[in-house]
């Protein structure tokens, strides 16, 4: 456990594949990757799902500051995956590109961290390796650390497999490492 949390902690830029298994871990894991985030005069990009929406805000509360707390912009993942269409690559990434925008006007230094969701049973993979393809040339040209949660009980070995392909960091619950299927 103490070695993710450092590695977490002193990872600064990277898109890393997060398939959480426990909830109070995602939820642990989050918090460090926030703290880190602060302990680096980050701003925070936050998109979260509306189930888990109430409990990272209390504990968010819980841990910093409300000037802290002003760091993170949260949001909910509907807007991302949901509202037009499920898993619209292109509404995706225009909001994404979007709300980094505005929040560079208050700080340039972002990292970001996206809970993915999709409504069907499962997204075609080819869809989602694209969207993560792109996802990964804008996080490596931006410098930025970008973590994409996914629920590893809605993921199938292929859909895992195609992850690790674009993102150069793989992270359970417990470890953190470098993705040795990555292709860049």
């Amino acid at each position: 456990m103490e070695v993710l949390n450092e590695k977490l902690e002193t990872l600064h830029k990277g898109h890393v594949f997060y398939q959480f298994q426990e909830d109070n871990a995602y939820i642990r894991n989050l918090m460090i990757f926030i703290r880190a985030g602060l302990e680096n005069n980050q701003h925070m990009l936050i998109i979260e799902s509306m189930r888990n929406i109430t409990k990272v805000k209390s504990r968010m509360n819980m841990l910093f500051t409300p000037e802290q707390v002003s760091s993170i912009s949260l949001v909910d993942n509907f807007d991302y995956y949901f509202l037009n269409g499920d898993f619209n690559t292109q509404n995706i990434l225009r909001n994404f590109q979007r709300d980094l925008t505005v929040i560079k006007n208050f700080n340039p230094s972002i990292r970001t961290w996206a809970h993915v969701e999709w409504t069907s049973k499962e997204p075609e993979t080819a869809l989602l390796k694209e969207f993560e393809s792109t996802a990964d040339d804008y996080v490596l040209q931006e410098g930025l650390l970008s973590v994409c949660a996914y629920s590893q009980n809605r993921l199938s070995n292929t859909l895992i497999l195609a992850l690790e392909e674009v993102h150069q960091f793989v992270m359970t619950d417990d470890v953190l490492s470098l993705s040795m299927a990555y292709k860049r």
